[in-house]
């Protein structure tokens, strides 16, 4: 399939511009068979087991005032989980929980136009066999005169560089885990950045971006950058590689820790655990298209479906 183009909606934008988020989805629930936590935090899994198995009967989460609370599953229902990579071995080994942790790398240029600019979110996506380009505007938190910036970055797909993630705490999971993402270990991550960066600059050569010069030089000497701008020296790969190393960021698109094949099986059951599946983006090897989120939703759903389809024939 051929992929490369543009694409419009890094979200979800209804004809008036309206954007929409998943939790919309409830809105086609059965209230009285749904019952929704907010700001809540799953603290344990509780199991049960016997001479030949072992199975996930709840899950122990905390609310926003830290208080506990129990939720159990039938005897021929599940839990399913959706939250990333984290270590169980205690209960039941699984040396590959944590491990082929990926994120996207993102590198990026900001320019402080010479005029004030509207806020705008990500809805148009340049989309390459190498790297995917993205542009949006956004305000500086910190900065007491609010500057709005433009930015443009580029976005490595896959990718193949991979790390690990270890927990920090086997007792508190609101402790931040280690996480190792290894940006670039692998060549060719490192040459489709350079690509897109090659891309930013040529960019920035184009009639379309000149209104966002504060002077009239030509190239890339015209504009005024916050944060690093591209390298001076842009006659060989050496330096654009200095740059992507150092410039590096997270895309928000981390995946991986829970994958099929060795931590889960094809239908996302947690292999050697009965009534256990994991449904997020961990069990990815790859982050699909330009933003998982649309996959992610329809993953759900699918497993939610698959989940009924087993239970019913369990029920006879």
């Amino acid at each position: 399939m051929d992929q490369k183009g543009t694409k419009v909606g890094g979200s979800i934008f209804d004809d008036h511009g309206r954007r929409h988020g998943a939790v919309e989805l409830l809105n086609r629930g059965e209230p009285k068979n749904l019952r929704v936590a907010v700001h809540a935090t799953v603290e344990r899994i509780i199991f049960s087991s016997n001479s030949i198995s072992l199975s996930a009967i709840g899950i122990i989460y905390s609310d926003s005032n830290g208080k506990n609370h129990w939720a159990y599953v039938h005897i021929i229902r599940e839990s399913v989980l959706s939250f990333i990579s984290l270590k169980i071995s205690v209960i039941h080994p699984q040396p590959n929980i944590g491990q082929f942790m990926y994120d996207n790398p993102r590198n990026f240029i900001n320019i402080l136009p010479p005029s004030p600019l509207d806020l705008s979110s990500l809805q148009i996506v340049g989309i390459t066999s190498d790297f995917y380009i993205e542009a949006l505007s956004y305000n500086v938190p910190a900065n007491p005169k609010y500057l709005i910036l433009a930015n443009i970055a580029a976005k490595v797909p896959g990718p193949l560089s991979y790390g690990s993630l270890r927990l920090q705490s086997s007792f508190d999971v609101k402790i931040v885990p280690n996480v190792s993402f290894n940006y670039f270990i692998h060549p060719m991550d490192l040459a489709r950045c350079v690509s897109g960066m090659r891309k930013l600059r040529d960019l920035l050569k184009t009639d379309s971006l000149e209104p966002f010069k504060t002077n009239s030089s030509s190239g890339t000497e015209g504009f005024k950058f916050y944060g690093p701008s591209l390298p001076v020296n842009q006659t060989d790969n050496a330096s654009f590689e200095t740059f992507c190393r150092s410039t590096v960021a997270t895309f928000w698109h981390y995946h991986g820790g829970c994958l099929v094949g060795k931590v889960v099986d094809g239908r996302l059951r947690v292999m050697g655990i009965n009534a256990l599946r994991v449904v997020d983006g961990s069990t990815f090897n790859f982050s699909p298209g330009t933003n998982p989120q649309a996959t992610l939703m329809m993953l759900g759903r699918y497993v939610g479906l698959t989940v009924l389809q087993e239970r019913e024939v369990c029920e006879g």
